[in-house]
């Protein structure tokens, strides 16, 4: 009977090690890593995110980062085929040096967002936990943009994941 009830506190003790270690990590999904639309448009780039920090104490930054190369008119060079072909990411991997990078907006818990310099006369807000709204997309819309939290407290886990805009011109 001791033995049993060594072995159960050993299980208990893992499951509490497991569980206390699992809180304090900070996860952020995108349900569609790719979207698609037109100029003057409306579109949500979805993010989602669990976390075991208070809600004022999470900052989610969305930025902007240009294609390297076009998905859509540099499609069928050589060069991206190539890339292709040894399993890159020619519209996203290139240094940031080498494209446009800047911050589209950020918001502290539920405050209104804080639109970047470029995007200050847009139409873009923050709205649910983290999903950026773009009303009236511009052609200088299309790029890849990533959905960052920030929370105090969680030092591991996945704090951002990116979305593809393609603008499709009409």
């Amino acid at each position: 009977m001791a033995w049993n009830w060594q072995w159960e506190r050993q299980v208990l003790l893992f499951g509490l090690t497991w569980l206390s270690t699992g809180c304090f990590s900070l996860l952020v999904t995108v349900p569609l890593t790719e979207r698609y639309t037109t100029l003057f448009a409306s579109v949500t780039l979805r993010c989602d995110y669990s976390t075991s920090a208070q809600l004022q104490d999470v900052v989610v930054t969305w930025r902007y980062k240009s294609f390297c190369k076009d998905p859509i008119f540099d499609y069928y060079s050589v060069a991206y085929q190539a890339g292709l072909a040894i399993g890159q990411d020619p519209s996203n991997d290139c240094n940031d040096n080498q494209r446009e990078v800047r911050i589209v907006a950020q918001r502290r818990g539920q405050n209104e967002a804080l639109l970047g310099t470029d995007y200050r006369q847009r139409k873009i807000t923050i709205q649910n936990s983290a999903d950026l709204v773009i009303n009236e997309v511009m052609w200088w819309d299309n790029g890849v943009y990533y959905c960052t939290v920030e929370a105090v407290g969680d030092t591991s886990g996945d704090p951002d994941k990116e979305v593809k805009l393609i603008v499709l011109r009409t």
